[in-house]
């Protein structure tokens, strides 16, 4: 399939990337103390990002502030908590995908909110192939502004439905 759901990809790979580093960090037996790691369970738990800056293991209090603002981020579909990510890749990645879910839950009006015209056609194009996806009806392809983005739609969706 050509274009793959860009929403689902991100979280996808993000929530695998903190995961693994989370595990990693949580089994790796090494010098770090117990109470830094202590300290990162309950700052995550607690969703609590200004107790991740008195983590006194740098690579602990930056897994700390990434997983929170990546829930925060989620959870509110709020944007201005990607920025609180460590790496501009991940944030540019957090905030289309915290646009992508908010479309979904308010409206393809929404995606008029991204930076970029790419950015806004991309959110259209994510907002009427999950509409299509989730209604099971391939019409929904027909609302995007051009030919091309229509057939992409349009045979995406028809290849999902082949693999089904």
């Amino acid at each position: 399939m050509k274009k793959k759901n860009t929403y689902f990809l991100i979280f996808v790979l993000v929530a695998l990337l903190v995961g693994g580093t989370i595990v990693y960090y949580y089994s790796k037996k090494s010098e770090k103390a117990p109470f830094s790691q202590e300290q990162l369970r309950k700052a995550i738990e607690g969703k609590d990002l200004t107790a991740c800056d008195k983590i006194s293991v740098k690579e602990d209090a930056v897994i700390c502030r990434n997983t929170i603002a990546l829930t925060l981020a989620k959870e509110k579909l709020d944007a201005s908590f990607c920025e609180k990510l460590d790496n501009k890749e991940e944030q540019a990645n957090c905030q289309k995908a915290v646009l992508y879910d908010k479309a979904e839950r308010e409206g393809v009006e929404v995606c008029r909110q991204a930076k970029t015209e790419e950015e806004k056609r991309d959110c259209e194009k994510e907002y009427y192939f999950t509409m299509a996806t989730q209604k099971n009806d391939a019409t929904q392809c027909d609302n995007l502004n051009n030919e091309e983005d229509i057939n992409e739609c349009q045979e995406d969706f028809s290849q999902l439905q082949e693999a089904k």
